[in-house]
């Protein structure tokens, strides 16, 4: 566990409290963390760190989460363990190790630590960080080992940083003196994609020589929303319709790790320092921990789900046949509760927590009728839920909200 947690701080990562159905700039901030490493907790805590390792680190009867394999949105990663769910099932009862329960926002904080765990490229390759700091045309202004120029600071220094976001932090704040120097040298200014940045920092670690380690605490997504203000950055740019139209809407348009969208921000600089400049607006300085909070904010929009289309969970609800055993409204058959009048299934969080909750009592009441477990994909869960929560009695409404809606008020 220690060896986890220590490996958490070092990479980063988040948990929530709350999630929506919709896919608004509403519904994000709810989803945002205030402590993140909250998920990581719960991960240990609940047990799961007996069956899945995370890089390395933990048991080996399922996968290890560590290596990307749910890197998906919110209720994508729900319908992937409502989908193992048996197995797991089976696991418990072998271990005889109880079924962990949760509450929705532990079941939130569980769900977000396991997408984050996807945010982190690979480590940089040394010897491809070699060729792309002489192919990008580094050497000719930074010095490393003793070689190079000295137009730029020397990189010997950021050998004792383990996290690429040291490097990406001063690569932003030096940005525009950078651009000008080049274009005075008539150095074509480079471009980073994929896991450039890590490769680059993966070499001057090596070529610097340094033996101690620096690292950099988690990033926040809260954090990261409260600068997206303060820095101006929504006066430009839009997040799934909230704020600035001069460029692209953030909540749609970025994908990818965090390098990567770090890696954007570098390659977009030029046109966004113009922009600025046009409205008046000085360039951002951002800290290293400043960087990761924003990085960590701008990640984390993938995480929410395209909106669930009612029509298509209604084909879901029949073809997986969910009316065998609960009826809903009264039609149906009644192995299980009627799903319009059980408490807490108000949110699509609630949802799907209940559904984890119950699902070894489903499971054997499948088994005593004869019916297969239900394996739910792609956007099935969220087109699943957006009906039962519009079946139950409205338009779904945020996580955060707390207790029902007068009934007048549903629309």
């Amino acid at each position: 566990m220690k060896l986890l947690v220590v490996g958490l701080i070092v990479l980063s990562g988040v948990g929530i409290n709350v999630a929506p159905v919709l896919a608004s700039h509403e519904s994000l901030s709810v989803l945002l963390p205030a402590d993140p490493l909250q998920g990581s907790r719960l991960f240990t805590g609940k047990g799961c760190l007996r069956c899945h390792a995370v890089h390395g680190v933990g048991g080996t009867a399922g996968p290890d989460l560590g290596r990307r394999v749910l890197n998906r949105p919110l209720l994508e990663i729900a319908g992937v363990m409502w989908n193992h769910s048996p197995g797991m099932e089976h696991v418990f009862q072998e271990k005889r190790v109880p079924r962990p329960k949760f509450e929705p926002s532990e079941m939130a904080s569980l769900l977000s630590f396991l997408y984050y765990l996807g945010s982190l490229d690979p480590p940089g390759d040394a010897s491809v960080g070699a060729r792309l700091f002489s192919e990008k045309g580094c050497q000719t202004c930074h010095s490393l080992g003793g070689k190079g120029g000295s137009v730029g600071p020397g990189l010997d220094k950021y050998s004792r940083y383990t996290s690429p976001l040291f490097l990406t932090a001063a690569l932003w704040d030096r940005g525009r003196p950078m651009a000008e120097a080049m274009e005075k040298l008539n150095i074509p200014r480079p471009t980073f994609q994929g896991t450039d940045i890590s490769d680059l920092l993966a070499y001057i670690r090596a070529a610097g020589g340094g033996t101690e380690r620096v690292y950099v605490p988690p990033g926040s997504p809260k954090r990261g929303e409260a600068l997206f203000t303060k820095k101006r950055c929504v006066e430009c740019h839009s997040v799934r319709g909230h704020g600035g139209n001069v460029g692209p809407d953030l909540g749609v348009t970025l994908k990818g790790s965090l390098m990567r969208i770090a890696g954007s921000m570098w390659n977009h600089g030029p046109k966004m320092w113009a922009k600025m400049a046009e409205r008046g607006i000085q360039v951002p300085v951002l800290s290293t921990q400043e960087m990761s909070d924003l990085i960590s904010y701008l990640y984390f929009f993938q995480f929410i789900d395209p909106p669930g289309d009612a029509r298509r969970g209604l084909a879901v609800y029949k073809e997986k046949r969910c009316g065998t055993c609960h009826a809903l409204r009264g039609i149906g058959e009644k192995v299980g509760p009627d799903l319009a009048m059980v408490e807490k299934l108000d949110t699509s969080l609630e949802v799907i927590t209940g559904m984890w909750n119950h699902a070894a009592t489903m499971e054997e009441v499948m088994l005593g009728a004869n019916v297969a477990w239900p394996i739910l994909k792609g956007g099935e869960m969220a087109d699943l839920i957006a009906y039962l929560l519009q079946a139950r009695g409205g338009a779904p409404r945020s996580a955060g909200s707390k207790g029902p809606e007068p009934r007048g008020e549903r629309r």
